[in-house]
C-alpha cells in the first residue's frame, strides 16, 4: 500500500520534504492554498515537482451551480497546471453558488437528467479552457436529494458523455453511508467511470459524523482502497488535529495508516 500513498501537501511541508525525500507516489496541491503563492514559494514548489507527480485539487470551480463560469478563476488555474506541468486536476461534483452569494461548504446537486446535462456542458467548457480532463469528487451527504440517477450513475455518464473521471473520496462514501444508508459497496460496484485518484481520510468516531479530515482513517475507509483494483494514487488528508508531518510519513512508511 505504502507505494500507492501520498499526501495533500500543506505549504510549510515543502523544505521538509525536499529535505527527507521519503516514498510517496504523488503530492495534492490546493489550487487556493498556492493562488497567491510569492515567487520564492512557487520556484520551491518547482524544485518539489522535480522529485513527486502533483495533483490539482480545486475547491472554486462551482461545476454544478447556475452563476457562470469563472474565466478568471480557470485561467490562472490554467496557468498553474502549465508552469507545474499537472495532467490531473479534480474539484468537487457540486455546487457552492447562487446569484453570486457563496457557501462555505460543497453542497449536493440533484440527481437527474437535467442538472446532469447542465454538468456535461460546464464540464467540457472548462475542460476546453484548461487543456485537460477533469476529475470531480463524489462529496458528503446529510441529507437526501431528489432524482431518479444513482450518484454512481452520474459519474458514469460524466465519463462516458465528456470524459471526466472520478476523484474518488472513500471517507465521504463512509459519512454518507452513516446518514443516508447508501453503503459504498453498492457505488463501487456501480461505479464504471475512470478512477483519477483516491482521498482517504478520518472523522470523529461518532455515530453520525463529519467529514473533518480530523484523525487517521478508519479501518473501514482503508478496506475499501482494495476494493478499487486500479493502480491510482491514494492521498491521505488530514486537516484538524494533524499530527507532525514525522508521524504521517512514519504511518505511511510502516503501512500503519488506518484507525480501529
Amino acid at each position: 500500500m505504502s507505494a500507492r500513498m501520498g499526501i495533500s501537501l500543506r505549504k510549510e511541508w515543502v523544505d521538509p520534504l525536499l529535505e527527507r525525500r521519503p516514498r510517496l507516489c504523488a503530492l495534492e496541491v490546493i489550487f487556493e492554498q498556492w493562488a497567491f503563492a510569492s515567487e520564492a514559494s512557487l520556484r520551491r514548489l518547482e524544485r518539489l515537482r522535480e522529485e513527486y507527480p502533483l495533483l490539482l485539487h480545486c475547491l472554486s470551480l462551482n461545476i454544478g451551480s447556475h452563476d457562470p463560469l469563472d474565466l478568471d478563476y480557470l485561467e490562472a488555474v490554467r496557468r498553474f497546471v502549465d508552469r507545474f506541468s499537472i495532467e490531473t486536476v479534480s474539484d468537487h461534483l457540486s455546487w457552492r453558488s447562487i446569484h453570486g452569494s457563496w457557501s462555505m461548504s460543497l453542497l449536493p446537486l440533484p440527481r437527474n437528467e437535467e442538472t446532469l446535462w447542465h454538468v456535461m456542458n460546464r464540464v467540457q467548457r472548462t475542460q476546453e479552457m484548461l487543456g485537460r480532463r477533469l476529475a470531480l469528487e463524489n462529496i458528503s451527504q446529510y441529507l437526501p436529494t431528489p432524482g431518479e440517477l444513482s450518484l454512481a450513475e452520474m459519474f458514469n455518464q460524466l465519463h462516458g458523455q465528456c470524459g471526466a473521471s472520478i476523484h474518488l473520496d472513500l471517507n465521504n462514501l463512509v459519512v454518507t453511508e452513516r446518514w443516508l444508508g447508501e453503503t459504498p459497496d453498492d457505488f463501487l460496484e456501480a461505479l464504471t467511470a475512470q478512477v483519477a485518484y483516491i482521498h482517504v481520510a478520518g472523522h470523529a468516531a461518532v455515530p453520525f459524523p463529519v467529514d473533518d479530515h480530523s484523525s487517521a482513517p478508519s479501518a473501514q475507509c482503508m478496506d475499501l482502497v482494495e476494493r478499487v483494483d486500479r493502480p491510482v494514487p491514494v492521498i491521505w488528508e488530514w486537516d484538524r488535529n494533524r499530527p507532525p508531518l514525522s508521524e504521517l510519513l512514519g504511518s505511511i512508511e510502516s503501512g500503519d495508516v488506518a484507525r480501529v
